[in-house]
């Protein structure tokens, strides 16, 4: 041990692996409900890159002719960018219009507006 320095000791059980994820249970709705949106997001981010990495997978190995594999890189590439646009908007959605977002934004006839919550 090196001088001026302690090992603190930590109550509890020791980390177990294997067992699964144990969140700590949320104290306050607010903390619920951040939660439940980011699993949500979460499995919504799963999803896409699945369905992503699915399109890639077809379009490789989907023994198109070659008259056809233009169109269907067309198809693939606007399905792509439509995935990655329903994942920015979900983070977007999340943080500016969830019930308990850290931002919020307002637009009207003056002009539009952002605030940032700092807790």
């Amino acid at each position: 041990m090196i001088e001026g320095h302690k090992v603190q000791e930590v109550e509890g059980p020791p980390i177990r692996y294997g067992r699964g994820l144990h969140l700590p249970r949320p104290v306050t709705f607010a903390e619920g409900q951040r939660l439940i949106y980011g699993l949500l997001a979460a499995a919504a981010g799963i999803f896409c890159g699945l369905c992503a990495v699915a399109m890639i997978a077809l379009l490789m190995w989907g023994g198109w002719s070659a008259s056809e594999q233009h169109s269907i890189v067309v198809i693939f590439g606007w399905a792509l960018g439509g995935f990655i646009a329903a994942m920015v908007a979900v983070i977007v959605g999340l943080l500016a219009g969830g019930p308990v977002g850290r931002f919020k934004l307002a637009a009207s006839s003056d002009g539009a507006s952002v605030e940032a919550a700092a807790q």
